[in-house]
């Protein structure tokens, strides 16, 4: 098969066979060889296979960090290209594992939204989205405060907390 696995089937009567595979395949080369019960071996035959059919839309589980970032796991077509879109509109990407396992953590705390999830294959087929919606219930780090009193006796009052 094209992902470099085999299968083996014995013809019928008729001398027809048929074989699936045991998972989606890449593009690729399928080659086919006949061994007769004497044990003579045909030449090889080989068709070229292009993959077409797009991933199943992967899978999604989100959980928040106590830093208010989060960890996206799933699974996906092994060896598939993962990209996820975060809730503030920033995005991540990873290959699946041969499992078909993949996990991101986004670089900063996320705002209540969705994540969006779409796996491409080698061959370039996208999956249909996943979208599972989270909602931010981190309460955010307490904030810098800086005061300063002004020559009035007024106060200015700034410092830094969580975007938005």
């Amino acid at each position: 098969y094209p992902d470099g696995s085999t299968g083996t089937v014995t013809a019928g009567g008729d001398g027809s066979y048929s074989l699936t595979t045991p998972a989606n395949q890449p593009t690729g080369d399928v080659v086919a060889t006949a061994t007769d019960a004497a044990g003579n071996a045909s030449t090889d035959t080989t068709v070229s296979y292009v993959d077409a059919t797009a991933p199943v839309a992967p899978v999604v589980n989100v959980t928040t960090n106590p830093d208010g970032s989060l960890t996206i796991v799933g699974t996906s077509e092994p060896g598939s290209t993962v990209r996820v879109r975060y809730p503030d509109g920033s995005t991540g990407t990873v290959t699946a594992a041969g499992d078909g396992s993949y996990n991101l953590t986004t670089p900063a705390n996320q705002p209540t939204g969705d994540v969006v999830a779409t796996a491409t294959d080698a061959a370039g087929n996208a999956s249909a989205a996943a979208t599972v919606s989270y909602v931010d219930a981190t309460a955010p780090v307490a904030p810098l405060v800086n005061v300063t009193t002004n020559p009035d006796g007024s106060l200015t009052i700034a410092g830094t907390s969580e975007p938005g």
